[in-house]
């Protein structure tokens, strides 16, 4: 049953909306309504038509329960009939109303829902169809009423209001329908003409909204482009000026001055690899600072192991950092690792670096640990003073987070730490 109901409403919907949408504005709701209106007229008007007609007909009112029958079928074509034109079939409803009416005038004079039906016929047309089918329902209501006027005056139909003056009586009535059918057809085109115009301003501002997101979209792609295109570039630069460096530390003499060389090269290619995963993430404030992380001190060992066995462990959480915030991280990162490659592991042949990076809360704990010979108390003030132990001071001030790099208490070894504060800005690493 629930089926056979659904099925038949959309044969309706499809005689009757076709292929109009909302954005045919006040059009396409004209013929929902109507669908609407015959979807539940067709059921419950036979279920009233039915045994109406047999009533009228036990009655001997023939002509009534002809009348009736021929509405049922008349309702059954309007609804069902699919070769029918939307118009048509607008026109041919309002004709039914229309014959109803004159047929409850006719029979039941002013005791009768005719006039009634008259003001609902011109609020039918102005609901399904343009203004001007109103206003020609006005002369229609205007001529039924008057034909009525001469029937009651031949005498071809009983006014048993009054015993005199029957004409006027029937007249002063029925003006009462025109009158509120004529106030219908002058306000309620204004608010479909409301209606209409704020329909095509929403639909106006959905195409502007819709064409202004395409250019947004359009812009942003080229500046993802433009961004790409730069974080290459100072990728590649860098990847040159690293390379430079190292060929001239290859040249040179003196070995201090060479092991300064590769130091330098080794921060250009931190800051590169931030550059180069930025670049290939597509993502150009954040990274995902782990893999960075990971990428970069196993750079950093395939480089500078020095024949050692160096092992790298790793307990890494996944944190997003912004380009602010990775780079001085990186270059810190660098200055650590490269410390312990340098002096950790000279008394043996194999090492451990740990590296673990957390998310406490809003902050970030970097931890990296080596298992080598710790720091030389002797040499502490020579080191602390060095380029490299500067770099990891001001870095960390950069960051605005707190470290300590001292010998591991629990065994042999450098335990560096370093906390601060994720922060969501984005920009330039120049900061």
């Amino acid at each position: 049953m629930i089926k056979s109901w659904e099925s038949y409403k959309i044969r309706v919907r499809s005689n009757i909306i076709g292929n109009i949408s909302k954005t045919d504005g006040i059009e396409y709701w004209r013929n929902k309504l109507f669908a609407t209106i015959l979807i539940y007229l067709f059921p419950f008007g036979l279920l009233t038509l039915i045994p109406s007609a047999i009533v009228v007909y036990i009655l001997g009112i023939k002509t009534l329960a002809i009348s009736y029958v021929l509405f049922g079928i008349a309702i059954t074509v309007i609804t069902l009939y699919q070769r029918l034109n939307i118009d048509l079939r607008k026109f041919l409803f309002l004709t039914l109303l229309y014959s109803v009416s004159f047929i409850l005038i006719f029979f039941m004079g002013h005791h009768g829902a005719g006039l009634t039906y008259l003001f609902g016929v011109t609020v039918f047309s102005l609901l399904i169809l343009p203004t001007y089918a109103g206003v020609m329902t006005i002369f229609i209501n205007i001529l039924i009423c008057l034909l009525q006027a001469y029937f009651i005056y031949a005498g071809m139909v009983d006014y048993p209001l009054r015993d005199n003056y029957q004409v006027a009586s029937w007249l002063s009535i029925s003006a009462n329908s025109v009158l509120l059918s004529t106030v219908a057809v002058i306000f309620m085109p204004m608010l479909f003409s409301g209606l209409q115009e704020t329909i095509e301003a929403q639909y106006r501002l959905k195409k502007n909204l819709v064409s202004h997101k395409d250019e947004l979209e359009s812009s942003l792609s080229e500046k993802e482009t433009l961004l790409a295109e730069i974080h290459h570039r100072v990728k590649n630069n860098l990847a040159v000026v690293s390379g430079m460096l190292q060929i001239q530390s290859f040249k040179e003499t003196d070995e201090e001055f060479q092991k300064k060389l590769m130091d330098s090269t080794m921060r250009i290619k931190s800051m590169a690899s931030i550059h180069e995963q930025l670049y290939q993430s597509r993502s150009f404030s954040k990274m995902d600072f782990e893999t960075g992380l990971k990428n970069l001190i196993r750079t950093i060992v395939e480089s500078m192991s020095d024949g050692h066995s160096v092992r790298t462990e790793f307990d890494l959480e996944s944190i997003k950092l912004n380009i602010n915030q990775a780079v001085p991280c990186s270059l810190i990162v660098n200055e650590v690792v490269t410390n312990s490659l340098k002096h950790a592991f000279r008394e043996q042949q194999e090492g451990l670096i740990f590296v673990s990076l957390k998310k406490n809360g809003p902050k970030l704990n970097l931890k990296i640990t080596d298992n080598g010979a710790g720091f030389n108390h002797h040499a502490d003030s020579r080191a602390e003073s060095s380029l490299g132990f500067e770099l990891i001071q001001t870095l960390s001030h950069q960051l605005d987070g707190e470290y300590e790099y001292k010998n591991r208490d629990d065994t042999s070894g450098v335990h560096f730490e370093l906390i601060f504060n994720i922060t969501d800005s984005s920009g330039s690493s120049s900061g």
